[in-house]
């Protein structure tokens, strides 16, 4: 049995201008720093347009993030997107933070909860 995840993504250009604010590195300095005219930065940002995938390469590595982080959002954006409870969303970040052996516990537990449900649907 599949299921489906729909994911909403932030646009490349809003995941542009946030990891560029957050670093606080000026349009025309990104530009000059990738060797482009600061309109091309802006027209990203505005999602006018998208970059070839060699000039995202560049502004990745001119912002030192992944490429993925770039195109994708921030792994933390992904996660958020794609659960929307947030009380299970809080319980998994405090997980996290629990020993490697308490995290193939809570896994496993999971696994087999989910095993469980999966079964049971295809024997009604």
């Amino acid at each position: 049995m599949f299921h489906l995840l729909i994911i909403t993504l932030m646009p490349f250009g809003d995941n542009l201008k946030k990891i560029r604010a957050d670093k606080d590195i000026s349009q025309g300095d990104l530009a000059k720093m990738i060797d482009v005219h600061a309109t091309h930065i802006s027209r990203y940002e505005r999602n006018l347009t998208s970059p070839t995938i060699e000039v995202a390469k560049k502004i990745a590595d001119a912002l030192e993030v992944s490429t993925d982080s770039l195109i994708y959002g921030s792994n933390e954006q992904i996660v958020n997107n794609k659960l929307n409870d947030e009380e299970l969303l809080q319980l998994f970040y405090k997980a996290q933070q629990l020993s490697n052996e308490d995290i193939t516990s809570i896994k496993a537990m999971l696994k087999a909860f989910v095993f469980q449900k999966d079964i049971q649907k295809q024997l009604t």
